[in-house]
């Protein structure tokens, strides 16, 4: 059946939370996909006065979704627009920020354990059409902090 299952997975998952100001909730469900390709991020207290709350879609695939879940919201707060009260243009410019970061190595390297594509013992990649390997590397400087 290819990527689609013969009957749907209808088991749901879902979390809430809530601070001081604010209450969420959330589910989710599989469906007809072979397994699940999206992914969600909720952050009430991205900072004192904002909360964060993502969904995104894996269009046929879960690394890229699992891979902005988990660094888009931080490269919204890194932006200087952000810190200027613009918070529209830090959300564009984190967006773009994504495709940089998974053009580096590094991002390769997370995409590929988050699409459950690297053997965790070798380090080696499978399943991806390329990967930056020698000078192809320089083109997409990796500038993420070492703590990320």
């Amino acid at each position: 059946m290819g990527v689609y299952l013969s009957t749907p997975k209808t088991e749901k998952l879902s979390e809430d939370g809530e601070n001081d100001k604010l209450r969420f909730g959330l589910s989710s469900m599989q469906g007809w996909r072979a397994s699940m390709e999206d992914a969600h991020a909720a952050y009430l207290d991205l900072d004192d006065s904002t909360s964060f709350f993502g969904v995104y879609d894996g269009h046929g695939g879960k690394a890229v979704a699992k891979f902005c879940a988990k660094h888009l919201h931080q490269q919204v707060l890194k932006h200087e627009a952000y810190s200027a009260g613009d918070i529209g243009t830090s959300v564009q410019k984190a967006f773009l920020r994504m495709d940089e970061m998974m053009c580096g190595q590094r991002g390769w390297r997370e995409l590929a354990v988050l699409g459950d594509k690297m053997d965790k013992v070798s380090g080696f990649v499978e399943g991806f059409v390329w990967s930056p390997k020698g000078d192809e590397a320089n083109d997409h400087f990796d500038d993420w902090p070492p703590e990320e």
